[in-house]
């Protein structure tokens, strides 16, 4: 016995000893270690180009603020055609003309709209300055223009842009891959090295304590599957809330800022109704402006998180997207149970998470759009629907339309539902179906009525019902139509949390055309065969594909912005929760399903707890280092020179920022202006504010009112020879 513990001994202290051994050459730091980081700047989605026509050279100068080595430039172009047999010439000089890289790059090769490198083992010497030049020949890519300011902030060096010798004035979609010496151990490389070897050192120790069989039987007494049967579900759902909510902090907050034109309006509106301006969106600035682009809901419970949480309007947006994440999970465990967790499934999306990272209306429009579903569909089941389900039904559809004015669409579906109940009492003769259907007509005439009163109201204050004109203005229809079979193609893949294949993506668009009609094919025929009339699967597919149809028929008779995910994905995602209840019955029971489901909660696991790690290693937690608050940091430096309740006039400001210093509005000062009108028209402004330069030119060239020219002679002469803000009282 003596003898069998000592062996015991020995054995665990052998392991022991190979475990130090292990973690002493993970933890020993490579020769020579170098770590590349991909350098970038931050890319909104908005189209603003800085255009390389085919013969055009577009050139940026590269002043270096300290030296460094690179292995390659990482840039990013769109408008690039795959049926393209152009190329691109590009060059990188220093200061001395001295040719330091030169690739020519057939642009059928590159992928439009994602990053791209190009390799250049260079060193670069502080403030040398460096020339990369870009030529197309029988091609017209287009870098991202970016704000310069911002763009000389976050690069390791000063940006100029240059195209055709003329400055551009604005940054492009440029980076670079800075390799720094570094000490990397073996246990950085080789990724989860060390806790596997930590473990495997565990199970050996436990395997010589206590032999195979009581191991083995130990093992078989944890009770993994009654606790993933009984807390695998809501276990999993946290999990997701939890990588969801970092994600979104991570990605939108701490490594970017994810504001469009649409965005700043949004946040424009709940700033203005924290102060109590109600749908006045420059009641602060001190103007009658009616909010009516968009309905009010959205702004309002950004106003409602900015209230409760006293933080700005951009953050309080993105704790508002990660509580809509967190509602629409509850509302799938409230409706499924315990399978709730195969559903979730559908908010791993790409298109989903994307657009959780920007201030938009989807999120919570989709929240509505899954509630409305639920409800019309317990409605078309039940036999006799109490009161409260049309009541619920009708506030849905209420939110659905004060999210988007598209909204409006679900009560064309409950009309199809309507005639379908009306062909069934024509059959049937039964009362219930009858009242059903009364019930349901009242339902959806008093909602269109208060969705109608709302347009009203935004008709006699904006002049619009939806605040700006949507009729048709020229459209490329041939583009229009590839950018809509683009678009299909990518929610199909983002479904899945993939991007497109290349090969797919180098098809010409007859063959992708034929490619989603396969898929529309397949798919037609599985529900045509699993979908029950009536059921909760058939109510939202039907809203889903009601929808595509009924947004590409507007999309092709009004103008608005091209296809693409945002449009989409609340669809996609109504259609995905109800092809998840198809799919389900089919894997219920199967064999491996428990072991799929604990490979997936363990999965999450990890993953949120890498993010967690990595968020907090890499500073990601730091509020005060986040990319918000460098950006917050221009924006006060821009602002800094105007006084508050001001008009800037040729404003290039950021548009971002417009909800940052809600007090000032953008002008202009055409020649038909007097300063009397100016006045007239910026009643709400206390000054007047314009660039200097702009001044002058005005005064020395324009042809403007004399009272206008007097005017900013008298600001020129108090503000002095500077070039920055001149400042004109108003009245």
């Amino acid at each position: 016995m003596k003898q069998q513990k000592l062996i015991k001994a020995v054995q665990i202290l052998v392991v022991l000893f190979a475990l130090a051994a292990v973690l002493l050459v993970l933890g020993h730091t490579v020769k020579n270690g170098r770590r590349t980081e991909a350098v970038l700047p931050a890319v909104e989605d908005v189209p603003v180009y800085v255009e390389c026509e085919e013969g055009s050279v577009v050139t940026v100068f590269l002043q270096a603020k300290e030296d460094f080595q690179i292995s390659g430039l990482e840039l990013l172009l769109v408008n690039i055609s795959p049926e393209s047999k152009g190329t691109l010439h590009l060059t990188l000089k220093d200061s001395g003309q001295n040719l330091l890289m030169e690739q020519i790059l057939p642009v059928n090769t590159l992928t439009p709209g994602e990053w791209f490198t190009v390799p250049a083992e260079i060193g670069l010497t502080k403030q040398e300055t460096y020339e990369f030049a870009m030529t197309a020949d029988g091609s017209e890519p287009y870098f991202m223009q970016l704000p310069l300011e911002e763009t000389n902030r976050a690069l390791p060096f000063v940006e100029t842009v240059e195209k055709n010798g003329a400055e551009v004035g604005s940054g492009v979609s440029l980076g670079v891959d800075v390799v720094t010496e570094a000490a990397v151990t073996f246990g950085d490389i080789f990724y989860y090295s060390v806790p596997l070897s930590i473990a495997a050192a565990f199970v050996l120790i436990l395997y010589i304590l206590f032999g195979k069989e009581k191991l083995l039987c130990g093992i078989r007494k944890i009770p993994a599957r009654a606790f993933l049967s009984s807390y695998g579900n809501d276990l999993f759902l946290v999990l997701l809330f939890v990588g969801i909510c970092i994600s979104i902090y991570v990605r939108a907050y701490h490594n970017g800022v994810y504001i469009t034109s649409d965005s700043a309006g949004y946040l424009r509106e709940a700033v203005n109704l924290v102060q109590g301006n109600g749908f006045h969106y420059d009641g602060i600035a001190g103007y009658d402006s009616w909010f009516a682009n968009w309905p009010i809901l959205y702004p309002a419970m950004i106003a409602a998180v900015m209230f409760v949480t006293h933080t700005n309007a951009y953050l309080a947006s993105k704790i508002l997207s990660m509580l809509l994440a967190g509602l629409i999970l509850l509302v799938l465990r409230r409706r499924f149970g315990k399978e709730a967790w195969f559903y979730a499934l559908c908010l791993t999306n790409i298109g989903f998470l994307n657009l959780t990272y920007y201030t938009w209306s989807e999120i919570p429009f989709m929240l509505f759009l899954l509630l409305f579903a639920f409800a019309l569909a317990k409605i078309l089941k039940e036999e006799d629907p109490s009161l409260k389900c049309y009541v619920f039904l009708g506030l849905w559809g209420v939110c659905c339309f004060l999210t988007r004015y598209y909204g409006l669409y679900v009560w064309f579906v409950v009309g199809l539902y309507l005639l379908i109940l009306l062909g069934n009492y024509k059959k049937t003769k039964e009362k219930r179906i009858f009242r059903k259907g009364i019930c349901l007509t009242a339902t959806a005439f008093l909602s269109g009525i208060l969705s109608l009163l709302y347009l009203f109201m935004n008709k006699m204050r904006n002049g619009m019902a939806s605040g700006v004109s949507r009729s048709l203005w020229w459209d490329d229809y041939e583009k229009l139509t590839n950018d809509l079979i683009e678009s299909l193609l990518v929610e199909i893949f983002n479904i899945f949390s993939l991007q497109v294949p290349q090969i797919i993506d180098d098809c010409p668009y007859s063959i992708k055309v034929l490619i989603l009609g396969a898929v529309f094919l397949l798919v037609f025929r599985f529900i045509t065969k699993r979908c029950r009339r009536f059921s909760t699967e058939s109510v939202l597919i039907v809203l889903a594909v009601s929808y595509y149809i009924i947004f590409i028929g507007i999309r092709y008779v009004s103008s608005m912005d091209t296809f693409y995910f945002r449009f989409f994905e609340p669809a996609t995602f109504l259609f995905c929760i109800g092809a998840a209840g198809l799919i389900l019955p089919d894997i219920r029971h199967k064999k491996g399903t428990a072991s799929f489901a604990a490979l997936v909660v363990t999965v999450m696991t990890a993953a949120v707890f890498s993010l967690l790690y990595n968020g907090v290693q890499n500073g990601g937690m730091r509020a005060e280092n986040s990319y918000y608050a460098s950006l917050a940091g221009q924006w006060d430096e821009a602002y800094a020179e105007i006084p508050e309740k001001s008009v800037v006039i040729f404003s290039g400001l950021d548009f971002r920022a417009s909800w940052y210093r809600p007090d000032v509005v953008e002008g202009m000062i055409v020649p038909e202006d007097t300063w009397e009108s100016l006045q007239n028209t910026y009643y709400g402004s206390d000054y007047l504010c314009i660039r200097a330069e702009d001044a002058r030119t005005m005064v020395r060239e324009g042809d403007y009112d004399n009272s206008v020219k007097t005017a900013l002679e008298d600001g020129l002469e108090t503000y002095g020879n500077g070039n920055g803000y001149v400042t004109i009282a108003l009245h």
